[in-house]
């Protein structure tokens, strides 16, 4: 055997050549979960909270502008719907009738008021810190509960002393929860919008001062022309408003078509909310 033999048996076999590995790293679609939300609910109550109190702050009446603000609409309504449009509320006291609708718009108006622009007024949190982003509109409409439950407790009390009120109002938790979902679904929408589209904060009070006259709160859909009440029906907010009239007032005829149309949007508006938010959600650092 020669040396040249004995230097290649000697030498060690060489490994195999191992083929780079490629990373590649693209952005998430989405990094939000259901389940985020049970986790981050002491974060939720602690912005709930300060959002409740700042909207006070430095206000000379505070939280009596809950009880003023439908006081407030409730002398328009008469003046406009029963003044002068001589409503008919089908037997029900006119108090009653507006307040049911005023407990349900009060709620809905005061959620997207303050969660349109909640994620915007935490621009700090969202920029800097690795925060649960829907804990920002769930505050807001946490911290709107009041507005409903001022309302509601005042059409109780003049339910009651009008005689009209309806055994069936132990269901208005029912009737709650579904107001909820249905303003969770439209805040989750318009707030993750409003990030990259600023017009929304500025048109939501236009939008707001309509929207009031296209919902019942004043009004009986049922003295309505059929094709004006086909567009009102279609309102989400229509079947809510009738459902509770319903669950509060004896004696009230209530119609299942707006109902059932409310109902089917909730449900959509609840899965396009989240759909909406969470897919938004991974660029709203960049975009605010």
């Amino acid at each position: 055997m020669n040396p040249q033999q004995d230097a290649t048996l000697a030498s060690p076999a060489l490994p195999a050549l191992v083929s780079p590995v490629e990373r590649v790293i693209v952005p998430t679609k989405r990094r939000v979960r259901v389940r985020d939300l049970i986790r981050e609910a002491p974060v939720i109550r602690v912005l709930a909270g300060r959002d409740f109190k700042v909207k006070y702050k430095q206000s000379s009446l505070g939280p009596l502008w809950l009880v003023f603000q439908p006081l407030a609409l409730l002398a328009g309504f008469f003046v406009a719907f029963r003044g002068l449009a001589n409503v008919s509320t089908e037997g029900v006291p006119y108090a009653s009738f507006a307040l049911v609708g005023l407990s349900a718009w009060a709620f809905f108006q005061a959620s997207l008021t303050i969660g349109t622009a909640s994620v915007i007024t935490n621009s700090a949190f969202v920029r800097f810190t690795p925060c649960p982003r829907p804990a920002f509109p769930v505050a807001s409409i946490i911290a709107s509960l009041p507005s409903f439950a001022v309302t509601a407790a005042g059409a109780i009390v003049v339910a009651a002393a009008s005689g009209v009120l309806s055994p069936r109002v132990v269901l208005l938790p029912l009737g709650l929860v579904w107001l909820v979902a249905l303003t969770a679904g439209i805040v989750g929408i318009v707030s993750a919008l409003a990030v990259r589209y600023r017009d929304i904060i500025s048109a939501l009070p236009f939008l707001l001062q309509v929207g009031i006259f296209l919902a019942p709160v004043g009004y009986s859909i049922a003295q309505l022309s059929p094709p004006t009440r086909a567009i009102v029906e279609l309102n989400p907010l229509t079947g809510v408003i009738e459902a509770w009239r319903w669950m509060m007032l004896s004696g009230y005829e209530v119609s299942a078509t707006p109902i059932v149309i409310s109902l089917v949007e909730t449900v959509l508006l609840v899965f396009a909310g989240w759909w909406v938010f969470s897919r938004l959600e991974t660029t709203m650092a960049d975009d605010i």
